[in-house]
């Protein structure tokens, strides 16, 4: 079961990344604390290079405080300071997400709202659906719209489909490898399709 799950994944990504105009590579390590029963902080770096993996592109480092209302209710805040090449970028966010689980499907509703400081906000929309294998590896895929809203103007801007696996490590450990079409500047003639090929890390201590 676990073999089949890997070969197919690499089959889809092999097929959806012909034809795209540029192949991307990002990475994160993530460290989450609990501090009380409903409360936890998540420090994550970051890094991400574009030109079919060959150029920097940007680097993260992102703090969030989050607060469990409930079993599936969840709402947290989080602050990221990105490095580019040429300029510096702050960005606070607002988001909740609502996580509904009938065995073995997990759903999985996230809405996040992005100050961006330049150009007005940035609201994100994410669905997701996880099938938990009842072993360490756990399949899933996802969706997310992004729309930029400035004053009375409120237009779809990018969206992303990804499918990844993730993996149970010991110890509160885990990592999660995804592969991400994302398109950008939907609204335009000119819009790019890129691949993303990706792998995070995540520590619970």
């Amino acid at each position: 079961m676990k073999s089949n799950i890997v070969f197919w994944l690499i089959f889809f990504i092999f097929q959806c990344s012909y034809g795209a105009d540029d192949n991307e590579s990002w990475t994160k390590i993530s460290i989450e604390k609990k501090l009380t029963y409903s409360l936890k902080l998540e420090l994550s770096q970051g890094l991400r290079f574009k030109d079919h993996i060959s150029t920097f592109k940007q680097a993260f480092f992102e703090v969030s405080l989050a607060h469990k209302v409930s079993n599936g209710l969840k709402f947290n805040i989080p602050y990221r300071y990105t490095i580019f090449e040429d300029k510096i970028k702050h960005r606070l966010s607002f988001g909740t997400s609502y996580q509904y689980s009938f065995k073995p499907v997990i759903l999985k509703y996230r809405i996040k709202i992005d100050k961006l400081y330049e150009n007005g906000n940035l609201i994100r929309n994410k669905f997701t659906i996880k099938y938990k294998t009842g072993k360490k590896i756990n399949p899933y895929i996802s969706g997310e719209l992004f729309n930029i809203y400035i004053t009375d103007n409120n237009s779809l801007d990018e969206y992303r489909t990804s499918l990844g696996i993730e993996i149970d490590l010991p110890s509160k450990n885990s990592i999660n490898i995804f592969y991400t079409v994302k398109k950008e500047n939907v609204t335009n003639a000119s819009s790019d399709e890129i691949n993303v090929f990706g792998f995070s890390y995540s520590s619970k201590i």
